[in-house]
């Protein structure tokens, strides 16, 4: 068991995403993409399910499965394709809402701090896109409410993790990015930046939970 990702485990990672992101970059279309998308959150899910202890292990794993299944949903052309990917990655999102709800410890200052402000900027994106979504309201709506509850699950998880919820942020971030260039305008460097802040939230989440989990074993072996 390791209490982070080992520098080659992160190097891998970051290393399959570049190649990916680069691949975007350049609009490669084909099978290798499709394969090279899912795979360093494939690598997030064995770490997880080799080095998380406890009731988080297969919840954690999970997520992070339903997240590359999103992730080779998308990347694949059919209709209904976005439907698809968003339904995967709602489910996603839910896994991580029950497991960091269960971790949650609710006190006023996290509100004021974090949470209040989580809220009212999901408040705010809705404003602006819901109206733009065409018939997709019902599907858009319901994944912004699941992402926020993640998001602030996260900043509620005790004892607390700056690192995991500033992967809740970048998560809350990518689909925000993902939302604007779909239904408001698209903007140049879209499938980068929506990548770059994807993939950057799964790492963060998967290595807070790792640090975490090691802070509240050094914390039971001290006492």
């Amino acid at each position: 068991m390791t209490t982070a990702l080992t520098r080659n485990q992160t190097l891998l990672f970051v290393a399959m995403g570049c190649v990916f992101i680069v691949l975007r970059a350049m609009s490669v279309e084909g099978l290798l993409p499709v394969l090279l998308k899912p795979l360093p959150i494939l690598l997030l899910a064995w770490v997880a399910w080799r080095n998380l202890r406890g009731r988080l292990r297969a919840g954690i794993t999970a997520a992070l499965l339903f997240s590359a299944l999103g992730d080779v949903l998308l990347a694949l052309q059919f209709p209904g394709q976005f439907v698809s990917g968003l339904g995967a990655f709602l489910i996603a999102q839910l896994i991580y809402t029950y497991n960091f709800l269960r971790e949650a410890e609710w006190r006023a200052g996290i509100f004021s701090r974090r949470i209040a402000p989580l809220i009212a900027a999901a408040v705010a994106l809705a404003v602006i896109i819901l109206p733009l979504a065409a018939g997709m309201q019902a599907p858009v709506a319901v994944y912004l409410c699941a992402i926020t509850a993640m998001a602030v699950c996260a900043a509620a998880v005790s004892p607390p993790s700056g690192v995991l919820f500033a992967g809740a942020l970048a998560f809350m971030l990518s689909d925000s990015l993902i939302a604007i260039n779909k239904f408001v305008q698209p903007f140049v460097g879209s499938d980068v930046a929506i990548m770059v802040t994807y993939y950057l939230a799964q790492l963060l989440i998967v290595s807070g939970l790792l640090r975490r989990q090691a802070a509240q074993q050094a914390g039971s072996t001290q006492e």
